[in-house]
């Protein structure tokens, strides 16, 4: 090969690299986080006022649901039994993660805190 060929040759090499790279870095899965606060024997979403709030996933989704515990003198967890995910359990005052991949051929369910089953569940549900 003449060496102005291969030049020629690597330089659209390194033009379809340079055009496709931005492509390939933007499709790496981001992680949704969803931030959840435990009040009065209740969840609320940070920030929001609605007790035990629908959480939204979409299948396929990667999903980072950390949960805080704002109850004093009470012992609480976060899970979706239906998922196998839990961020075990969490004192007073301190906060974990669960991060996980939504199904995609999940089902609307629900989110628990095991001790307390009765009075903090809420729905998920998906969007399409």
């Amino acid at each position: 090969m003449k060496p102005y060929f291969r030049i020629g040759l690597l330089a659209v090499l390194i033009a379809v690299v340079a055009a496709v790279l931005p492509r390939i870095v933007d499709t790496r899965e981001q992680v949704r986080e969803i931030r959840l606060v435990a009040k009065n024997m209740t969840y609320y979403a940070d920030g929001a006022a609605d007790a035990n709030p629908p959480i939204r996933l979409v299948p396929g989704e990667q999903v980072r649901i950390t949960f805080r515990n704002d109850d004093r003198g009470m012992s609480h967890d976060f899970g979706i039994p239906a998922f196998g995910v839990g961020t075990g359990v969490v004192e007073f005052g301190t906060e974990k993660s669960v991060t996980f991949t939504v199904p995609g051929n999940a089902s609307p369910t629900t989110y628990i805190c095991t001790p307390h089953s009765a009075m903090m569940s809420g729905r998920i549900i998906f969007a399409k």
